[in-house]
């Protein structure tokens, strides 16, 4: 089907908005130049939240130190724990980031959220994000008491580039019998390196983000060539045995269609999966412009899931 027009609300902002702010609207010429993207590596000041308090922890990593990035609410008690995976195109972004959502996911869903500043490519290319989110993983698994966490309640969640770790982590969690993972919330995830959707093939000029776009940030982090379950989810032959899942698809945005794939192989291995497909929106909608209303749909569903996930 052709690519369905943008939501007018978000068109409007998208056309009214400062690009020199966020190049990202232009992501294949920011994915091809290292000095467009390097900014975005940054950590940008964030705002002091007193209901979601923020801390820098830091855990032996298979690279080295690995930084985890928590975010506890006002909440006493044990806590259910979402381990976090922001998003950039495998290349870029930080904990910070993406700060505004961890703090929602924590204060709003009562969850101690764990937000790992994991390795970048290219020059950390897969597995190198891959090992460092199951490397935080376990660690949670077995010290989450630190942080006032429940090691029976941890959820993986992540957009984008994180989307695809979240969904790696679970994988291989399962085929490694390891910590348990109870829930896996994936936002708009990159999950086929094949990029052979009919999104794929027809979103050559959809904003924020297009095939050319998604084929660099394939290459930058596989190289273009791995079909390896844990660099690309969709390329795993068994589903089942997977955590229940809530999936979001962005309408007009190249990864559509793998996603809305995931979710039905997932339904079809005897996973629950919830699957909303946010009406007009393009990629990173509810990050990019969080105020726009079927943003704020959709990050209420998204704490909804959480929610109901972690306190049963």
């Amino acid at each position: 089907m052709p690519v369905p027009p943008v939501d007018p609300e978000i068109q409007s902002l998208l056309d009214t908005s400062d690009s020199g702010v966020f190049p990202l609207y232009d992501l294949d010429s920011v994915l091809a130049d290292p000095e467009l993207y390097r900014p975005l590596r940054e950590r940008p000041d964030t705002p002091a939240d007193e209901q979601a308090k923020a801390e820098d922890l830091f855990i032996p990593g298979p690279g080295g130190q690995l930084r985890l990035r928590v975010y506890r609410p006002a909440t006493d008690g044990t806590l259910p724990v979402v381990l976090y995976l922001h998003g950039g195109a495998f290349t870029y972004g930080s904990p910070e980031a993406e700060e505004k959502h961890a703090q929602r996911y924590a204060r709003d869903a009562e969850a101690v959220v764990a937000s790992v500043d994991y390795r970048l490519a290219p020059e950390h290319p897969y597995p190198a994000a891959a090992d460092d989110a199951y490397a935080a993983l376990t660690w949670l698994a077995g010290k989450a008491a630190e942080i006032g966490g429940d090691p029976e309640r941890i959820a993986v969640a992540g957009a984008s580039a994180g989307g695809n770790i979240a969904a790696a982590t679970a994988l291989r969690a399962r085929d490694l019998d390891g910590p348990p993972v109870v829930f896996q919330m994936l936002i708009y995830p990159a999950v086929d390196s094949g990029m052979t959707s009919d999104s794929m093939r027809q979103c050559t000029d959809t904003p924020v983000l297009n095939r050319a776009a998604m084929k660099l940030a394939w290459r930058h982090y596989t190289g273009g060539h791995s079909l390896a379950p844990y660099a690309s989810p969709a390329q795993a032959a068994d589903l089942s045995g997977l955590p229940p899942a809530f999936i979001v698809v962005a309408e007009a945005d190249p990864l559509r269609d793998e996603g809305l794939l995931y979710a039905k192989r997932l339904s079809a291995a005897g996973v629950t999966t919830e699957l909303i497909q946010a009406p007009g929106a393009v990629h990173g909608f509810d990050l990019l412009f969080p105020k726009a209303r079927v943003s704020e749909r959709n990050l209420a569903d998204q704490v909804r899931a959480l929610r109901e996930a972690l306190h049963q």
